[in-house]
């Protein structure tokens, strides 16, 4: 047999291998479901078994269209693009020998039927890209790492507040234990007040001789308010009406306004003074001496309690006079009201320590209700969504502004959007914070901002993307009144632990023509 012969088997064998490499527009990890059995080959999916050389035969066979890979014949299959010394890509098939340089495939493989000639751009697309890839990883870098910096501020300020809840609910059920403590002392003190009073009606003993000296101080204040009222009455009729003197003027307005309700007072005074005073202490002397004939001595500590309900009448008439008559006048009067109840104070130790409990308790009621609108500013921030990891809580009234030409937008992270008038600085609400629009986090809703005329309310719908630093980067009005507010944010960086590599789906962009 001849060497020929003999290796023409290999021969055959190697251009078939040959021949399976190089199918147009297959990748070369997938190049092996192209070999050839027999001469025929089977679609990828199964449904037909063909010739072999119908593969890339201009003519669309296979139902999901993989026996043309290299052609448009088939518009749901895709052709590969090596691009050596960049990214390899995949375009839809209808896309090759379409008279367009795709810039997906920089080698210019996808068009060779003549109709264009397209350059190999790799190397400049390949060092744009490293470039880009750059300074993305920079901007991942340091938005990951301002991201790491947001997530402890806002643990740690979410830890205070749980401690400061923790506090504040024990605080709270101690001063609530304080207060039922008053309570109960209140209580009893109110008893012993009670028979204390009811011991003091029994004793009978005439009026201590202080009473009539207040008394008597009263009708000397009305005395001297009434000159007082002679000597305003006369430069009211006397004055100069053409001179203005200012402290004259505002003297008469004084006592124009004070004779309002004097006259009316002091004839309530005279009439409390005579009937109430006077009438009802002057009975129950009469009455408390005859039966005092007729009965025992109490005990020395109940002669206090007596005068307390006689007194309290005089108190009330100097008072009376107390409040209407000029702050100057006053110092006549307050002395008087001030020396009678320390009198009346220091005369019953149960109405003083029955005070003192009333006001400890009245303190203690304040200060619990202090506590519990602490707690329910606490318990609000804490149901506040900031996050997954609390990320948005340390941007919380973070704001950022972007001038557009006309208008300047603003918005401050979970607080208020507003458009500016760059001509006449008039500024219109584009809404209130409202909520997340969902569960990663990363876009925002602003609404019931100020009605448009003939419109809906003002609204803002803002998208966040990663960087550094919290900024504007566009701002839209797709619709009337609804604004688009493209951000960058560190809140929304993806953290390396978080990034979920997924090599099984190459990357494939698609060259889309109308």
């Amino acid at each position: 047999m001849s060497p020929f012969l003999k290796t023409l088997p290999c021969i055959l064998a190697a251009v078939t291998l040959v021949q399976a490499s190089s199918i147009r527009g297959v990748s070369p990890d997938r190049q092996h479901l192209y070999q050839a059995t027999n001469g025929q080959w089977e679609c990828l999916d199964h449904s037909k078994i063909l010739p072999y050389s119908a593969i890339n035969d201009d003519y669309c066979d296979c139902p999901d269209g993989s026996d043309e890979p290299g052609t448009s014949a088939c518009p749901n299959s895709y052709f590969f693009c090596e691009n050596k010394g960049h990214i390899p890509a995949y375009i839809k098939s209808y896309a090759v020998n379409d008279g367009v340089c795709d810039e997906a495939c920089c080698d210019g493989s996808d068009e060779t039927s003549g109709l264009i000639s397209c350059p190999n751009v790799c190397k400049q697309q390949a060092d744009d890209y490293a470039k880009i890839k750059a300074a993305t990883e920079k901007i991942l870098a340091d938005g990951g790492a301002a991201k790491r910096k947001l997530i402890e501020d806002g643990l740690d300020t979410v830890s205070k507040w749980q401690e400061e809840k923790s506090k504040l609910e024990d605080e709270i059920v101690i001063q609530k234990a304080a207060l039922l403590r008053y309570q109960q002392e209140i209580d009893v003190l109110e008893a012993e007040a009670g028979t204390f009073q009811n011991a003091s009606k029994k004793k009978k003993k005439c009026p201590p001789c202080d009473v009539d000296v207040l008394s008597e101080h009263i009708k000397t204040l009305e005395a001297e308010i009434d000159s007082l009222v002679t000597i305003l009455q006369n430069l009211k009729r006397d004055h100069n009406h053409n001179y203005h003197d200012m402290a004259v003027k505002a003297a008469i307005t004084s006592y124009e306004d004070f004779l309002e309700g004097y006259e009316e007072l002091k004839a309530e005074i005279d009439k409390d003074l005579v009937e109430d005073a006077i009438d009802g202490f002057v009975e129950e002397v009469e009455e408390e001496e005859e039966e005092e004939a007729e009965q025992n001595k109490q005990e020395d500590h109940l002669e206090p309690a007596k005068k307390q309900g006689k007194e309290s009448i005089v108190y009330t008439l100097l008072e009376k006079v107390g409040n209407v008559i000029p702050s100057k006048w006053k110092e006549l009067v307050s002395p008087s009201v001030k020396t009678a109840k320390e009198d009346e104070s220091t005369s019953n130790p149960t109405s003083r320590a029955l005070d003192a409990a009333r006001s400890a308790y009245n303190g203690v009621e304040d200060e619990i209700k202090s506590l519990e609108r602490k707690l329910e500013t606490v318990n609000e921030d804490l149901k506040k969504d900031y996050g997954e990891r609390h990320e948005w809580l340390k941007l919380k009234d973070v704001c950022a502004e972007k001038n557009e030409g006309e208008y300047t937008y603003s918005v401050c992270l979970f607080g208020n959007a507003y458009q500016k008038s760059n001509k006449d600085g008039a500024r219109i609400n584009l809404g209130r914070f409202d909520k997340f629009l969902n569960e990663k986090h990363d876009e925002q809703l602003y609404s019931h901002g100020t009605k448009c005329w003939n419109g809906p309310e003002r609204s803002v719908h803002a998208t966040f993307e990663c960087g550094g630093q919290t900024e504007i980067l566009e701002v839209t009005e797709p619709e009337k009144c609804e604004y688009r507010y493209r951000m960058k944010t560190p809140a929304v960086c993806p953290l390396p632990e978080d990034q979920v590599k997924n090599d099984n789906n190459p990357f494939i962009p698609s060259h889309e023509e109308l």
